[in-house]
């Protein structure tokens, strides 16, 4: 798994410097829009807080979230465009030391959840969702360290 993450990052990596627009912000509601009738935190599960978030209106809300009872992170890309159609959709978080996660397939809403043990790691993550045939994706720097 950790190899097919890692060729969708590099892939991803030149469609974000094409110049797909993103938007990290601090904890917020976990909300999709108003187009997608599932959000984050409900695919998520009890006790996760939004940490970060990224967008491309029209195509995808990606979120990470996270339980501090857990330790975990929690990771989903919701599609914002051909919702109840099958297309290609993606989200993955990858530890700087353990084993990553990723749920990459055709689906009609949403890909994920994926969930990593992160306490005292750093994280990259991120995911695509494919839109009229061209993959639109975000992939993070490392990140949320601790």
């Amino acid at each position: 798994m950790k190899s097919s993450v890692i060729g969708r990052i590099g892939a991803g990596a030149m469609a974000v410097a094409a110049g797909v627009t993103t938007v990290a912000m601090g904890p917020s509601p976990a909300l999709a829009s108003d187009v997608n009738p599932y959000s984050a935190s409900a695919i998520c599960g009890s006790g996760y807080t939004v940490i970060d978030k990224a967008v491309k209106e029209g195509k995808f809300y990606m979120y990470l979230l996270y339980s501090s009872s857990t330790g975990k992170n929690c990771a989903v890309t919701l599609k914002q465009t051909n919702l109840g159609v099958k297309t290609l959709t993606d989200v993955y978080i990858i530890p700087e030391t353990g084993t990553p996660d990723e749920d990459y397939g055709s689906f009609e809403y949403y890909a994920g959840p994926v969930y990593v043990n992160a306490a005292g790691k750093c994280i990259t993550w991120g995911g695509f969702a494919v839109v009229s045939g061209t993959n639109h994706s975000y992939n993070s720097p490392w990140e949320h360290c601790g």
